[in-house]
This record gives C-alpha cells, structure tokens and sequence, in this order.
C-alpha cells in the first residue's frame, strides 16, 4: 500500500529529514516545514542530500520557513512530526490548521509524546510511529544516516492497538527505509524504545564526544547504570500495564523478568554479567571504513544536542520516567540521577566528560 495525499515532514532533522529525503526518492511528493533557515535555504538551493552506507543522493522537496506554510494555506493528509520533544505541543497546534479533518499526525519521535499530540488533533488523528533507525544532521541541507540499515526501520500502530489501512499504508511506504510494521502494540513499541533512549541518550550527553577516553571502571560503572536504567524502566511501564516489546541490542538477549527483578547493585552486576556475555552481531557499529565514508561517527541524538549547544531532551527521557514512576509508585533512583546531572550539564554548571559517569555510582543502591 501507498500513502493517498499530501505528505508533510514537520521538523526536517535528523529523523525526519531521513524520512522526507528517502519518501521523495520513493516518488512521494513532500513538504518539508522546518525552523532553522539555513537548513530550508539549503535545500532549495540544492535539494536534500542523504548519505547512508550505502549511497548518497539529493532529492528535490518543497522546503518551507515557519513564516511560508500560511501563504501555500496546504491541507496535508499525513504529518510526520519529528520536532525535539520539548517543541512537540507548539509545533503540533501550528501544524493542526494546515491538518485534514480526516489526515493524521505521526509522532517520529523520541520520548513519549503520543498523547501530547493527542491532546491538539485529537486522538483519531493521531498514529504512533515509532523511529530505531540512526541520523545526525550538522550541515544545513545534509542528513547522515549513522547505522548499517539492517533491522533498523519503524513502527507504526493506532493508539486503540488496531491495525488500520493508513497505519498500513505508512509502514508499507516507510519500508523503503528500514524493516517497518503495523503493530497492535504501539504503546508497548514506544516504552522499549524509551529503553534505548534513556540508556543511551542521556548517558552519552553527559560523558561528551570522547567515550574512547573513559577508564575501564568508568566503562563498568556505565554498564550497571544502564542496566539499573533498563530495571527501572521495566518496573515502571508494567507497573501502568504496558507489554514491552523485545528490547534492542543486548539487552534484549537477557529475559525483562531478569531486569524487573533486580534493585541492588549486586543484582544489576549480576545481571550485567549475562548482557556482557550475549554475543555482539555487529548490528548497530559502524566499521571504520563506514565512519570515514559517511564523514560522521554514529552517536545518540542528545550528545548531538550538546556538541551544537543545544537543549537537550533528557527531562522527556530519563525524567518522563521518574516522573511515571511517581505515579505508579515505583522507585527510580539511577534515572533520577542520570536526569540531575544531565540538567547540570544542560545549564552549563558541569561540562560533557567521562568523568561524570562517576557521579552516578552514589545513585546505585546495596
């Protein structure tokens, strides 16, 4: 199935900018409505490149400043909103004018922003849309696709856990980028991909751009902290219901009963050991030759955040989960913390360093 209509990315970056620019060279036509004018200046001038592992291309879309979209008065069938997490409910009520009563929004984004856009379109017009690909964005115009495309692509589900022909219709066209699925379990999608943001995000922001320079202690403390982050996590999203789907990488080689269970630093060294020891298949590295070809190493959203001095989205990833937490009664000490110092580092009192990882290890807990 193909997607009927008018297609608009809301936030061209590194998500939806992949997404536009692979959409276009599938013979999608796209509006591409972005805030950063150099970005829409340069894909005007010279259409949106992507540069993955495997190729490198331009496309031709209709780029438009925030001031333009008033002038085409558009109705868009499908929106893909790929705003930071902070920008989802001003972005949202700006794009619901341009919005068919009978269009969609789907929220390619991290954290947990489905019901935030539901509040503004309602939720019959919103489909959840789950990104685990990899893109980084540093040039205007220039989207770098930073993983090996294999298993990496989307989920695409309605709120009520239905399948229906448009949450088909946009899997089927996101296949172009990646392994993509109509799912019933959206909301179980999204909490297994908060997972990866919170263990991976957040503790990357605060250790900076030089992860080879942490010591080997640093490197282990760094292990039990994302696995006391995953434990917490699990904990929490069952606590309110929610199945999670299989996790990424290698924590998902070791069953969630084994995270759930664990709450002291004993158990999480225990239960790092069985993730250390699940076999690497190489899935989401990037050789060296792949690093040089795409001219960028592959690294977490949030540390792109603060290398360009940006605001980062560590309260709508490690915060939304302390803040679910609080509501189902479960302790979360370590996102807690992971949250506190990334604040610090946000408001420019501590800079990005491995270093930082040792301010975690007082959150551990026995």
């Amino acid at each position: 199935m193909r997607i009927e209509g008018k297609i608009a990315v809301m936030g061209a970056g590194a998500i939806g900018g992949a997404i536009a620019a692979y959409l276009a060279r599938d013979g999608y036509e796209i509006t591409v409505i972005d805030q950063w004018p150099d970005h829409v200046d340069a894909i005007r001038s010279d259409g949106l490149k992507l540069t993955d592992v495997k190729d490198s291309f331009s496309v031709e879309v209709e780029a438009l400043h925030l001031s333009d979209v008033a002038e085409r008065d558009a109705q868009f069938d499908t929106v893909f909103l790929s705003v930071k997490s902070y920008d989802t409910k001003w972005a949202t009520t700006f794009i619901e004018r341009y919005l068919k009563p009978t269009g969609a929004v789907y929220p390619a984004q991290n954290g947990m922003n489905d019901e935030a856009v539901a509040e503004v379109v309602g939720f019959n017009r919103t489909v959840g849309c789950v990104p685990t690909i990899s893109s980084a964005i540093y040039d205007p115009g220039h989207v770098i696709r930073t993983d090996p495309m294999q298993g990496l692509g989307f989920h695409v589900g309605e709120l009520n856990g239905s399948v229906t022909p448009r949450a088909q219709a946009v899997a089927d066209a996101l296949g172009v980028i990646g392994p993509a699925d109509a799912t019933t379990n959206i909301w179980g999608a999204r909490w297994s991909k908060l997972i990866a943001n919170a263990t991976g995000n957040a503790p990357s922001g605060l250790i900076g751009p030089h992860p080879e320079e942490m010591t080997a202690d640093q490197r282990e403390l760094l292990g039990l902290v994302q696995v006391a982050i995953t434990a917490e996590t699990l904990r929490v999203g069952t606590s309110l219901g929610f199945v999670f789907e299989p996790l990424f990488g290698p924590l998902g080689g070791v069953p969630q009963e084994e995270f759930i269970a664990a709450t002291t630093t004993t158990q999480y060294q225990d239960v790092k050991a069985k993730v250390d020891a699940v076999p690497a298949n190489g899935a989401l590295g990037l050789s060296e030759e792949q690093i040089k070809r795409l001219g960028a190493p592959g690294r977490a959203s949030l540390l792109q955040d603060v290398i360009k001095g940006r605001k980062t989205e560590a309260n709508f990833l490690n915060g939304y989960i302390v803040e679910k937490g609080q509501l189902a009664g479960v302790e979360t000490p370590v996102n807690a913390g992971v949250t506190e110092v990334m604040n610090r580092v946000d408001g420019g009192g501590l800079e990005p360093s491995p270093n930082n990882v040792d301010l975690l290890s007082e959150f551990l807990q026995g």
